[in-house]
């Protein structure tokens, strides 16, 4: 089972971080990203040696937020650039709670430190903010889904990544982080747990009037018979979360169905493709009336919109004399019905 406790208090952009495939320079700006490797001629150069040793890195948590330090000094005064032959993992503080298992969501604050540089890139500290890591995720660093199975709620650890098993030969010209550049990373383990499959919290009744919905071998099945077509947009919860609230800009995982309202008939379901999906919330990547139904709607949540069609995919364009319509998405005009599963939200 999922552990209830688990909490998404994601900022917006920082699971960014640990993503390879995210890297800005991946559609090949890689110049970009070499001239904002290092401080010194050098760094391609001394990148093949390690240079520096993690037992000597510690962590000052006497300042408002936690940061790295180096032989005693800022780390930033050390003899960089620190370099890291392959990846290591030191643990400093033992927990006592959960231990996280291969697949699991991990909750993390973390603070990041380029090696190159000594400069810090992300940390979640200052406004007491956490991330939520997939380590199902094929795009996340290696060393975190292979790290971090086996550490347990409250550990406090270290790790230094080579550039080879981060960004890699692209680096990231958008954090500064060049293609040798080592990153560092000092991480508290918050919580744990299997991700969510489909929705879980408390149900809820929903208002008369409403399309029926009951959940079959392949996700919701959706009554429509008798509804009438709304005015404004419909967002009910059927199922109340039992985790923080999706907020506008975070990228949200979820199952779904959707039907037309005017027949019942399915048009889209993940649950029917066999896999969630993912996309950002809030921003204008969706239609209207996901971005209003969903953004704070708690993780966890099954959320029945009822969507009409201006706030789907418009109108049906009509034709002015002597002009002809742009061609219309073949669901405008159409009032449509969705049930919605959110698992998480980073």
């Amino acid at each position: 089972m999922r552990s209830s406790r688990l909490r998404y208090l994601a900022a917006a952009a920082a699971p960014l971080i640990f993503l390879a495939a995210c890297s800005p320079d991946s559609s090949g700006e890689g110049d970009d990203a070499s001239a904002t490797s290092s401080p010194g001629d050098d760094a391609a150069a001394t990148s093949a040696a390690p240079n520096g040793d993690l037992a000597d890195v510690e962590v000052d948590t006497e300042g408002e937020a936690p940061a790295l330090t180096w032989d005693g000094e800022p780390f930033a005064d050390g003899d960089l650039p620190f370099v890291a032959g392959g990846t290591e993992t030191r643990t400093l503080a033992e927990g006592d709670g959960e231990e996280v298992a291969e697949g699991h969501e991990v909750q993390v604050q973390y603070l990041a430190v380029n090696g190159a540089s000594g400069e810090e890139l992300v940390s979640t500290f200052p406004n007491d903010e956490s991330v939520t890591l997939d380590l199902g995720d094929e795009a996340l660093f290696p060393a975190f889904r292979e790290q971090l199975p086996g550490m347990a709620v409250g550990d406090e650890i270290l790790m230094a990544i080579p550039a080879s098993e981060a960004f890699g030969e692209a680096g990231n010209a958008q954090l500064g982080v060049g293609p040798t550049d080592t990153m560092l990373f000092y991480l508290t383990v918050q919580d744990t747990g299997e991700p969510l499959t489909e929705a879980q919290g408390e149900e809820v009744e929903p208002e008369e009037g409403l399309p029926t919905v009951t959940m079959g071998d392949t996700g919701p099945e959706i009554d429509v018979e008798g509804v009438e077509a709304p005015d404004q947009l419909v967002a009910q919860q059927l199922i109340r979360g039992e985790s923080p609230e999706v907020v506008a800009g975070q990228t949200i995982r979820v199952q779904y169905t959707g039907v037309k309202l005017s027949d019942g008939e399915v048009f889209d379901s993940s649950w029917e493709r066999g896999e969630p999906t993912e996309f950002p919330i809030g921003v204008g990547q969706v239609i209207a009336g996901w971005d209003e139904g969903l953004v704070g709607q708690p993780v966890g949540s099954r959320v029945l919109l009822v969507v009409p069609a201006a706030e789907a995919y418009g109108e049906v364009p009509e034709e002015t004399e002597g002009e002809t319509a742009a061609p219309a998405h073949e669901l405008a005009g159409e009032d449509l019905v969705f049930v919605v599963d959110i698992l998480s939200a980073s």
